[in-house]
């Protein structure tokens, strides 16, 4: 309270207060008077005289804790925010991460590393049971985030002996992980060299006849997060693929800004395709195929990578033209540069670099652009979805829920806030008004009748609203994800804000409305067209969420566009899911949050697909002979085909996500129902 007298909040002031107050208490108990106190004290006081010290510690906790949640009781609190915005097994595992972050926060100042590791899981259990005093410390913390407050709280499992211990406990067990350095390519050779973490599954002698690997680009808000801590997922994809995984340790911000991550990991790229593996064990007797996957911040570098190398390839197509140009009219003509903006005049070298054979990316952050209002184009590319592919699918249609901001009580709600008054208060208000219906003003000086027993949504509370209960359809006032889940437990506005600013660096121009390696959803047509295979997955609650939706539609589109004989309908190149009430950095919560695992098991699952989609083009099967490598280290030597693979993803996620063919029909149904 004394700093909000002096009108500045202060930690010194608070621990004045703490001071004062533990000594003025201290000199009541042992001055005070009992004489003095007022008569009803003093009746009190001869009440409870005579019992146990025990029962008058209780009763005074009893007393506080009653006054505390006393509007609780009464029904006089604050709305929750949150109450159905998650999955009730998502919300209890940000309880616990939210406990962690908490407590590793509380003891990050503690000198020795022992006690500080120590320390941080006892507060953690402390967080556990005061969960409020839990979040209003990650909140406080998160205001201001540091770098080294970013590590702590995202590195945690991977950097404490104890949670390390327990997640190793937990987690697969694989025959080979070593770290490797990789020198960058001839043309980067004075930088420095790439660390690169090596997992497998499988019998070590059977890795040298792989010719298929995942490379994996980890995110971490691009400050942090190095491989060790997605070792749960990697560990599990591992098992179920059979396959050789690489995990990239490229260098973070803001040590390291951008684009340095998206050139460290191209170099990597090519320095992997020209090793063919035998850097790592592989024989290097066939072409090295490679399947990258990314989450988050890594999913941004996944698509920037394979974006740099569809520019690679198409600067070195044109060169080629421009020198076949040159020798006939001794001109240079280059039609169609400017439409593809290219970020370099020349290529790197002058061969082109086969482009990965699929990617993967889980809950990408594709957007640099932190606008709060979605542009007419982005609403249309949505709107269009909705209307053919993705009408049916339930969590898109949730997503339209969140964007429809007149159909709720709070134009502030991203989930339904419009209920039946409870029956507990029904019944107090029928104690008082008997054959009464309430009526509330609208704008127009009439009344809305709610004897149904709910309240009226902004929609209702409009002068003369649409007739039209599909025109809410065409409305072009829409927020953003980031901004309609403001109030997200793990992605907050002050860290997207962060990292934005670390990874940008002090000395960025970025141009957010062209630059496609920063914002790849902003590409170029002519780019997203020759996409190898893209399958991405993402809580539908999750602030980037949109990014998903939009880059997914981009691509179909840009594949209609310029279509390929070889690939087919879009459709069959571009796969979104979504995971219903989950929000972000899922794949983190492996040990406490079932629909995760399950969702690692549909990730492999699509490794697996394009693993054998690799074999099939090829023409080449090495996982169906004699020497076929083991699928998992069960003893069973199996290959998944591609319609095997898919039944097993839809089994592992059945009960937890939808399809883009699935989601809008949902979410848009629902609320035009509850709407008229």
């Amino acid at each position: 309270m004394l700093d909000h007298l002096v009108g500045k909040p202060s930690a010194n002031w608070k621990r004045t207060q703490v001071l004062l107050t533990m000594i003025v208490g201290y000199w009541i108990i042992i001055k005070g008077d009992t004489n003095r106190l007022p008569k009803i004290l003093q009746k009190f006081n001869k009440s409870i005289d005579g019992n146990a010290p025990w029962k008058i510690t209780v009763s005074a906790w009893m007393a506080y804790y009653l006054i505390q949640n006393l509007f609780h009781l009464v029904g006089l609190n604050a709305p929750e925010p949150l109450a159905r915005l998650y999955k009730r097994s998502f919300y209890r595992a940000t309880w616990i991460l939210t406990a962690l972050d908490a407590g590793f926060f509380t003891a990050q100042p503690l000198k020795p590393i022992w006690l500080r590791h120590i320390c941080s899981i006892l507060f953690s259990v402390y967080y556990l049971v005061f969960a409020d005093a839990a979040e209003e410390k990650v909140r406080r913390v998160r205001a201001t985030m540091s770098v080294e407050q970013m590590r702590v709280s995202w590195e945690k499992v991977a950097t404490n002996p104890i949670l390390s211990i327990i997640s190793k406990a937990t987690r697969p067990r694989l025959s080979i992980r070593r770290i490797l350095q990789f020198d960058r390519p001839d043309y980067h050779q004075h930088l420095s060299p790439t660390e690169v973490y090596f997992f497998y599954a499988g019998d070590p002698d059977t890795l040298a006849q792989h010719n298929t690997i995942l490379l994996q680009f980890p995110g971490g808000g691009f400050v942090s997060m190095p491989p060790p801590c997605h070792e749960d997922a990697i560990a599990a994809w591992a098992k179920q693929t059979g396959l050789p995984i690489c995990s990239v340790n490229y260098k973070k911000a803001p040590e390291y800004p951008y684009p340095w991550p998206i050139d460290e990991c191209f170099d990597l790229y090519v320095t992997l395709i020209r090793d063919r593996g035998k850097s790592f064990g592989l024989s290097g007797d066939k072409d090295l195929n490679i399947i990258v996957l990314g989450d988050s911040a890594g999913g941004n570098v996944t698509t920037a990578v394979t974006l740099k190398i569809l520019q690679h390839n198409e600067q070195i197509k044109q060169k080629s033209q421009q020198s076949s140009s040159l020798a006939e009219s001794f001109l240079t003509p280059s039609p169609t540069l400017t439409s593809i903006q290219m970020q370099q005049s020349e290529p790197l070298f002058n061969t082109k670099i086969p482009v990965p054979c699929g990617i993967i990316l889980i809950y990408p952050a594709l957007d640099f652009e932190m606008s709060c209002w979605m542009s007419p184009d982005q609403l249309s590319l949505i709107r269009a979805e909705s209307k053919t592919q993705l009408f049916r699918s339930s969590s898109l249609e949730s997503l339209w829920q969140t964007k429809d901001h007149f159909s709720h009580a709070s134009p502030l709600s991203v989930v339904p806030d419009i209920e039946k008054t409870s029956l507990w208060r029904r019944a107090l208000d029928n104690l008082n008004i008997t054959n009464k219906s309430k009526t509330l003003p609208t704008a127009s000086g009439s009344s809305l009748s709610s004897t149904s027993g709910r309240d009226p949504s902004i929609r209702e509370r409009v002068h003369q609203p649409s007739v039209d209960k599909h025109a809410w359809g065409s409305s072009r006032l829409a927020m953003t994800s980031r901004m309609s889940f403001f109030n997200d437990r793990i992605i907050s506005p002050d860290m997207m804000r962060a990292m934005a600013i670390l990874y940008l660096g002090p000395h960025a121009n970025p141009d957010f409305d062209t630059d496609y390696l920063l914002s790849p959803i902003v590409a170029p047509f002519e780019l997203l067209a020759k996409f190898p295979k893209t399958f991405m997955i993402c809580g539908e609650k999750d602030p980037f969420v949109d990014d998903t939706v939009i880059f997914a539609s981009r691509i179909r589109q840009a594949k209609t566009q310029f279509p390929s004989p070889l690939e087919g309908h879009p459709n069959n190149v571009v796969r979104v899911k979504f995971l219903e009430g989950i929000s972000h950095a899922f794949l983190q919560m492996m040990a406490f949050l079932p629909e995760a695992r399950q969702a690692a098991k549909t990730i492999g699952a699509w490794i697996r697909e394009l693993a054998d989609d690799v074999d099939e083009t090829s023409g080449l099967n090495s996982f169906s002979d004699s020497t076929s490598l083991p699928l998992s280290s069960s003893g069973t030597n199996r290959t998944l085909s591609p319609e095997l693979a898919e039944v097993n993803a839809a089994v592992h996620v059945a009960e937890i996500i939808t399809s883009e063919k699935e989601m809008i029909n949902r979410r848009k149904q629902q609320l035009v129902d509850g709407l008229y």
